[in-house]
């Protein structure tokens, strides 16, 4: 199947809904899609019945952030559902998405005394980010994230309009000046643990970005790369992504990972957030998927 199970929504930090990136990866000649949005299955029930109109075989999935101290590694995790079971991870991700949405209230009360804008107001946040359809919200459905206070600083007119998101988070965030706190993520053993138990599937995104999305680079540090897929392999991570760098040496990249990751599944994700995202890349980047290793059925 021409799939490409990597896609992000309004849920947490696309540009669009569910219903219209199923629409998207009809046009774009998708068999194959996953929603995967951060920390958050709010919209996979809209995306599932929208792709099934479509005529798309829909998964059920999101991206975890998690850490593995033991390896230097502080990203993610893909995880899929393709049972449609998910009783274990939606326990796992309510308290996640719980301390999320406390903490991004306290970014806005700090960001009240920094831009010196006591107008700014959480629930204003809130609405812009969940738009026509706030009447319905429910914050377990929907990962907050620091995009959506670079978002609406933006739309207050607090940021120029020409202000980028890295140097936003780089001046505001990393030097601690709005908060040096951390969204919690749990390790990638817990999160194999929970996603597991729901007989779910573990896959790792855009292993590249551990070596600077460099070809040269990944294969010089080779042997990092396979000690990461062996400690990977052990936490009971199954499956590896070819992804869309958007660089020369994506090709290059996503060969030595293949050479390098037998025994893992593959899966194909560009990693889509939408128009005006900067990745709006639903029909950049595909594969030939066959099914998980199970040939489990979708949802």
């Amino acid at each position: 199947m021409k799939a490409n199970l990597h896609l992000h929504s309004r849920h947490s930090d696309g540009s669009l809904w569910p219903n219209e990136i199923a629409k998207l990866a009809s046009e774009a000649g998708l068999e194959a899609a996953a929603l995967t949005d951060h920390d958050t299955l709010g919209g996979t029930g809209e995306f599932l019945a929208t792709c099934a109109g479509y005529g798309v075989r829909a998964y059920i999935g999101c991206e975890i952030d998690c850490v593995a101290p033991e390896i230097g590694y502080k990203s993610e995790i893909l995880a899929y559902f393709p049972h449609g079971e998910t009783h274990h991870a939606r326990h796992f991700l309510r308290a996640i998405s719980a301390t999320r949405f406390t903490r991004m209230a306290e970014f806005v009360d700090r960001c009240r005394t920094i831009f010196s804008r006591p107008d700014l107001d959480f629930g204003e946040l809130c609405s812009a980010k969940i738009g026509d359809r706030f009447d319905a919200f429910d914050a377990e459905d929907f990962s907050f994230n620091k995009v959506d206070i670079f978002n609406y600083l933006k739309r207050k007119k607090t940021l120029p309009e020409s202000a980028g998101y890295r140097e936003f988070k780089k001046t505001y965030f990393d030097s601690g000046l709005i908060s040096d706190a951390k969204f919690p993520k749990p390790h990638v053993r817990d999160v194999a643990a929970t996603i597991v138990a729901d007989g779910g599937f573990l896959v790792i995104p855009h292993i590249g970005h551990e070596f600077a999305d460099s070809f040269g680079t990944m294969g010089r540090e080779r042997r990092r790369l396979e000690t990461m897929l062996g400690f990977f392999r052990d936490a009971g991570v199954t499956g590896i992504e070819m992804y869309y760098y958007r660089n020369p040496d994506a090709a290059g990249i996503n060969e030595l990972v293949l050479d390098a990751s037998k025994g893992f599944f593959t899966t194909w994700g560009s990693d889509c957030h939408g128009p005006g995202s900067g990745k709006f890349t639903i029909g950049d980047f595909s594969g030939d998927f066959p099914g998980f290793p199970d040939f489990g059925v979708s949802h």
